[in-house]
């Protein structure tokens, strides 16, 4: 009865054991998959970190790209700008020259050299063909320099009465 007693008592305790051992086994399977899930979700965590790191980058490469490229138009409508307003300049510029020499002209009756026939016909190669750069109503113009200035001489026809006093205005 002794033997039954220890039998049955050895037998109880292997139950107990095995129980335990499945048990620590299911334990295990559970602390094995919660590792690899977890290791998963790091994985997960480590690549949404990288992708957002890279969109980053992009957009900070766009947000580089679209502030340079708005300071050059910044810069190429200062250039506009300054270039319209040194024409605007120039061009009044131009008009008050044209106008005081226009003034000078007819109200204070400027001095000019005359030259001769001569000297208009050596300057003009005796009237050459060759320096002809116009036919007006009134005769052809030559273009030549006198006195180190480039001039263009209008020959009058001589078979035109009214032509004298028409080129006298212009």
């Amino acid at each position: 009865m002794k033997l039954k007693l220890e039998l049955k008592k050895a037998s109880e305790q292997y139950g107990i054991v095995c129980r335990e051992a499945v048990l620590a086994k299911q334990k295990a399977n559970e602390l094995e998959k919660f590792r690899q899930e977890k290791e998963r979700n790091v994985e997960k965590a480590r690549l949404a970190e990288e992708a957002a790191l890279a969109l980053a980058e992009v957009e900070r490469q766009k947000a580089k790209a679209a502030i340079e490229s708005a300071e050059m138009s910044q810069r190429l409508a200062e250039m506009e700008t300054q270039k319209r307003k040194l024409a605007e300049l120039k061009a009044k510029h131009d008009e008050q020259f044209r106008k005081r020499t226009i003034h000078d002209v007819v109200f204070h009756n400027i001095a000019y050299r005359r030259y001769s026939i001569k000297e208009i016909e050596v300057a003009t190669n005796g009237f050459d063909n060759a320096l002809k750069i116009g036919e007006g109503g009134y005769g052809p113009v030559f273009k030549t320099v006198l006195d180190h200035t480039v001039v263009a001489i209008k020959v009058l026809r001589p078979d035109l009465a009214h032509g004298e006093r028409q080129f006298q205005q212009e």
